[in-house]
């Protein structure tokens, strides 16, 4: 009875002893050299090692891949999620710019004898200055001879009223008023040095070319022709100087000493980014806030030009003023806002994009970890930002992607 036992159990393991007779031992430094039992590789003298049966195919589920891919390719983690909203959003945009004055309402007011500056009552960049007032006396041997003309003339021929009107217009066209001229004629003495006035108010500028000077008109006290919008001028950074003109210094007959801006045509130069070129269009309204100050005026866009610079497009939007009690300075800061509604797109929260400058990225729930996409975005409102490209409402994103990082080396995006 124990013989048959015997022989049933053994003729119930055939595969075992078949299995033994066709195990091979190879060599972990030298696979070329296989045994078929265990023993020491003739060429190093390691141990044999057992080879393993690699004729079936080992499968893994979605899941235990997700588990086991590289860490810098997704994320592992419990956080909330959200689905992109496609709908039409309000969006306000804002951009800083600078006020300043119409250039085509610039007028030159040059000297009209030559002569050599006396006395200088404008010495300083910014100073005010009100029509009819004194700018600097001049010492002109030309002026000279001709009040000692008009007064010779009006001495010696009296009766003669054409020579000495003719006399008289010889001084106005050498830039004497007619009160100046009446007041020689009563005091019977000429003078030697004769003032300078400005035909109009306004602060005074100092021009790039030394000895010539700019007068903006009942406005501010800075503002330069060539502004550049994206780097506004402040008026802080901006404080008087002495002007490079001095006493002592001469002037020639129609030398161009001033240049008077109409401080009452101001208009407002503001910088907005070149994606906003959908939406920022002339005749748009436009709500202008000055720095500093309370002050806020409703405008209209009147002029667009795109520029570019270091690299940088922009679009430099101007809008027209309308300041007849000269409450507004020229220089003065300003920032400018736009209203308009934005048509249907695609929107998730701002903390669920991270901005790595080149790349803008969100994490998308795939497999039940997180993976880095790249998104191209638009424009913001309030705490919702635009996804032109890169995500469907079918998309499960990370409501907070600052969760999912611990610094922006550890993202990896693919090229798409």
């Amino acid at each position: 009875m124990s013989v048959v036992v015997a022989c049933f159990v053994m003729a119930c393991h055939p595969s075992k002893d078949k299995q033994a007779e066709t195990a091979e031992y190879t060599c972990p430094m030298h696979p070329h050299v296989v045994q078929p039992q265990p023993g020491h590789c003739p060429v190093c003298g390691m141990d044999l090692v057992k080879k393993i049966n690699t004729d079936h195919e080992e499968t893994t589920t979605e899941e235990v891949k997700a588990l086991t891919r590289p860490t810098h390719e997704s994320v592992i983690a419990s956080v909330q999620t959200i689905h992109p909203e496609r709908k039409a959003m309000s969006v306000t945009s804002t951009a800083s710019g600078v006020v300043s004055y119409d250039t085509r309402k610039i007028f030159s007011v040059p000297i009209r004898f030559s002569g050599r500056i006396e006395k200088l009552f404008v010495k300083y960049n910014y100073q005010p200055i009100a029509k009819d007032q004194m700018i600097m006396e001049v010492y002109s041997p030309e002026m000279v001879a001709a009040q000692r003309e008009l007064l010779y003339v009006a001495s010696e021929n009296k009766e003669d009223k054409q020579l000495i009107e003719q006399a008289k217009q010889k001084l106005i066209l050498l830039g004497m008023t007619t009160q100046q001229i009446e007041q020689l004629v009563a005091t019977g003495k000429e003078s030697f040095t004769l003032p300078v006035l400005s035909p109009y108010s306004g602060y005074v500028l100092e021009s790039t070319s030394g000895a010539v000077l700019q007068v903006a008109s009942s406005g501010g006290m800075n503002a330069p022709e060539n502004i550049n919008p994206q780097q506004p001028k402040n008026p802080e950074d901006t404080a008087p100087a002495q002007l490079s003109i001095r006493e002592g210094m001469y002037v020639t007959s129609g030398q161009s000493l001033l240049n008077v801006a109409d401080g009452k045509n101001l208009w407002a130069e503001l910088s907005f980014p070149a994606a906003a070129s959908h939406y920022v269009k002339v005749g748009s309204p436009i709500a202008l806030r000055f720095n500093n100050t309370e002050t806020i005026i409703s405008a209209h866009i009147n002029f667009i030009q795109p520029f570019f610079n270091n690299g940088i497009p922009f679009l430099q939007v101007r809008a027209y003023l309308n300041d007849p009690k000269n409450i507004i300075r020229i220089g003065q800061l300003v920032t400018g806002t736009i209203n308009y509604v934005h048509p249907q797109t695609l929107w998730v929260p701002r903390q669920s994009v991270i901005d790595l400058g080149m790349q803008q990225v969100v994490f998308v729930k795939k497999a039940g970890s997180f993976m880095p996409t790249q998104v191209k975005t638009g424009v913001r409102s309030g705490n919702m930002i635009e996804v032109a490209d890169g995500l469907d409402e079918s998309a499960e994103v990370a409501l907070n992607a600052q969760y999912l990082i611990d610094s922006e080396s550890f993202i990896k995006v693919e090229n798409r």
